[in-house]
C-alpha cells in the first residue's frame, strides 16, 4: 500500500497514525496545535474524523448518551465537528508541514467531501465496518482504505473484505478493541494473527485504545505494519477520547521504537 509517498509493507517501518479525531473539541486552533505537536514528535500522518451530524445520525441519537460523556452522542459530535472550510484549512495546514492527512467519513456525504478535497486514503472506523453500502461507496473512489474491525468477528467482517477485494484497491485491516480505555487483559493481540491468517491479501495493523505504549509495541512484534492511536497535545484537555490518547512524549516513544 502507498499513501502519497509513504510505502507501507512488511519490509518498511510501521506507520504510526496520530488520530486527533474529535479531541480538538470543534476548535480549528486547537486542532492545529495538535498537528504541530504530532509533527514535533516525528509523526508522518494525521487522522481526523469528518462528521456531518444530520447525515450520519437519526433524531434518536439526541437521546443516547455514551458511557464516557454527559451529553447525547448527537450533541457531542455536533460540538466537536469542524465545518467544511475548517477541515480544508486543517488539511492544508497539515500538508504544509510535510505530513499526510486522512480522515474517517461517517456518511456518504462526508466521504464525497473528503474525495473532493483530495484525501489520499480513507479510514473506515469499526462502527462502519459492516455498513456495506458505505464501504462500497468509499471503494468507488479507488483510493487506499484502512479499516478497523473492532466489535466484529471474522465472519462478520468477511462481506466488507470481499467488497474491498472485488474493488481491486489496496487495503489494510486493523485489529481493535472498542473499550475506551481498553484494559490490557481485554486487548486481543491474537486478533492480529487471526486477521493475517484469514485475509492474506490484506496488510494488518492495530488500532489501540489502551493506556501506555506496551500494546502497540507488542502488536508490532506480532507483525502489525500500521499502528493507530488517539492523540492529544496534552492530557489536561477534556473530551471523551482524551483518556485513551497518547501525548507527544508517548508518540515519539512509539515512533522511535517501531
Amino acid at each position: 500500500m502507498k499513501i502519497k509517498n509513504r510505502l507501507i509493507n512488511k519490509n518498511s517501518a510501521p506507520l504510526v497514525i496520530a488520530e486527533i479525531g474529535i479531541n480538538h473539541g470543534g476548535s480549528i486552533a486547537v486542532a492545529k496545535q495538535m498537528v504541530l505537536a504530532a509533527k514535533s514528535a516525528g509523526c508522518e500522518i494525521i487522522k481526523h474524523q469528518t462528521h456531518f451530524v444530520e447525515d450520519e445520525m437519526t433524531e434518536e441519537a439526541k437521546t443516547i448518551f455514551p458511557p464516557n460523556a454527559s451529553k447525547s452522542i448527537w450533541d457531542v459530535m455536533e460540538e466537536c465537528s469542524l465545518s467544511k472550510d475548517e477541515e480544508v484549512e486543517l488539511m492544508r495546514f497539515t500538508e504544509g508541514l510535510g505530513m499526510i492527512y486522512i480522515s474517517t467519513p461517517f456518511s456518504r456525504s462526508a466521504a464525497d467531501f473528503l474525495y473532493e478535497i483530495g484525501v489520499p486514503a480513507f479510514k473506515i472506523g469499526s462502527g462502519e465496518c459492516n455498513n456495506l453500502e458505505l464501504v462500497k461507496h468509499i471503494c468507488s473512489f479507488k483510493r487506499p482504505i484502512i479499516m478497523s474491525t473492532g466489535m466484529h468477528s471474522i465472519d462478520e467482517i468477511r462481506p466488507s473484505v470481499n467488497i474491498l477485494e472485488n474493488s481491486a484497491i489496496d487495503y489494510a485491516l486493523l485489529e481493535c478493541t472498542n473499550l475506551y480505555p481498553s484494559p490490557p487483559q481485554n486487548v486481543s493481540l491474537r486478533g492480529i494473527s487471526d486477521l493475517q491468517r484469514e485475509f492474506p491479501n490484506a496488510l494488518i495493523g492495530f488500532s489501540d485504545h489502551s493506556i501506555g505504549p506496551e500494546m502497540c509495541i507488542a502488536a508490532v512484534a506480532l507483525g502489525a505494519v500500521i499502528i493507530e492511536r488517539h492523540f492529544t497535545d496534552t492530557r489536561y484537555r477534556k473530551g471523551p477520547d482524551i483518556i485513551c490518547s497518547m501525548d507527544p512524549v508517548e508518540l515519539k516513544y512509539l515512533i522511535d521504537r517501531c
